[in-house]
């Protein structure tokens, strides 16, 4: 099933059981290489990378933010689809549009709001950690 506005290489890599140990925080790519909006890649950084030990790597041009044993647990694409593997409902954070679906990546996978339109952003900014942390401890667990 595809995610409208997201690379088939992201979903595909998001959906595999097989990853190895991830370490560190890749630079961003050339602008041309990405297929997630800058400003959203900046998002995903602010909220992911004060969790202590998570890892960032580029998949098809795309922020994937993993445990540090590999487990994929958040990733953006276009400019405004981030999903985070998280067990917590979507809550204030649902997105508005229906196509920002993060059914396709199967179970546990919440849909969110970056921008947070609906809550204050600093607000919305511990509201998508949380899930991110949450996300990490699920993956820890594992």
């Amino acid at each position: 099933m595809a995610v409208p506005g997201t690379e088939p290489a992201l979903i595909e890599w998001l959906t595999r059981a097989d990853h190895g140990a991830v370490t560190g925080w890749a630079p961003d790519p050339p602008l041309e290489a990405l297929h997630c909006h800058p400003d959203l890649v900046a998002r995903l950084s602010e909220i992911a990378r004060p969790v202590a030990g998570t890892a960032r790597r580029f998949v098809a041009g795309c922020p994937v933010v993993h445990h540090p044993r590999g487990r994929p647990i958040a990733a953006a694409s276009g400019t405004n689809w981030l999903a985070v593997r998280s067990d917590r409902p979507a809550g204030a954070l649902a997105p508005a549009a229906p196509e920002a679906s993060a059914a396709a990546l199967g179970a546990g996978w919440q849909a969110l709001d970056p921008w947070t339109s609906d809550v204050a952003f600093a607000r919305g900014t511990d509201l998508l950690r949380g899930h991110v942390i949450r996300a990490y401890e699920l993956a820890e667990a594992d």
